[in-house]
């Protein structure tokens, strides 16, 4: 894996894998053999593979052993800018659902949708390839719609983000949220308004009872 600046900052290129288990391999490698060197450098990650969840997923691992490094931002290198006709036919990611609170320090990544119930706090990193939905405070760093979708937002109780992004437009956020809001783009640049219309998403209320219904299962079985 190769090291490039420009004027966004640090670009990791893992453009030569040729497999999820190499690349989650080589990342490793390369953030242990050059974090110290690095700092507390911010890096966008670039590759050549499919943004599936395991490779989302093998990402939040690596960089969570290097709380120093910060995640900026997961690029898909596409020369021919063409997806294949199998990749288009995948269905969307289910959405995620995160019952507990996002703490300092710990990273997010799902190629869907991201629903939080508790709060985000600062230090913390939501990467979604869909809507952000957190049901409390939402203090730390998001970002949804990636790598490129504008078409996303961002919803919170309490939106008080320190950074947030959706698809490639990026803005800080403030300390003045107080109320429901939601943040989208519109005509370039990131727009918040309030979130009249709150309430959890028929997934979370559904997804208890099915848990239910499995243990029950589970335990006629024995």
């Amino acid at each position: 894996m190769e090291l490039k600046g420009d004027r966004q900052g640090l670009h990791l290129l893992a453009t030569n894998c040729p497999s999820e288990t190499q690349f989650a391999e080589d990342l490793i490698d390369t953030l242990n053999t050059r974090h110290k060197f690095l700092g507390t450098a911010e890096i966008y990650l670039e590759v050549n593979l499919p943004l599936t969840a395991p490779l989302l997923e093998s990402v939040a691992n690596a960089f969570s052993q290097f709380p120093n490094l910060v995640l900026k931002g997961i690029v898909r290198s596409d020369p021919t800018g063409v997806i294949s006709l199998e990749e288009a036919k995948k269905p969307a990611a289910s959405p995620l659902v995160v019952r507990h609170t996002i703490r300092s320090g710990q990273q997010i990544m799902h190629q869907g949708d991201v629903i939080v119930i508790g709060d985000v706090n600062p230090g913390s990193t939501i990467v979604a390839g869909g809507d952000v939905m957190v049901f409390g405070w939402l203090r730390g760093t998001v970002y949804a719609g990636q790598p490129q979708d504008r078409s996303h937002a961002i919803f919170a109780l309490r939106l008080q983000p320190g950074q947030i992004k959706i698809g490639d437009i990026i803005a800080l956020g403030d300390s003045h949220g107080e109320k429901p809001e939601y943040a989208h783009i519109d005509q370039g640049s990131v727009l918040v308004e309030a979130w009249d219309d709150v309430r959890l998403p028929e997934i979370v209320t559904q997804e208890p009872k099915n848990r239910r219904l499995e243990r029950k299962a589970f335990h006629l079985s024995r």
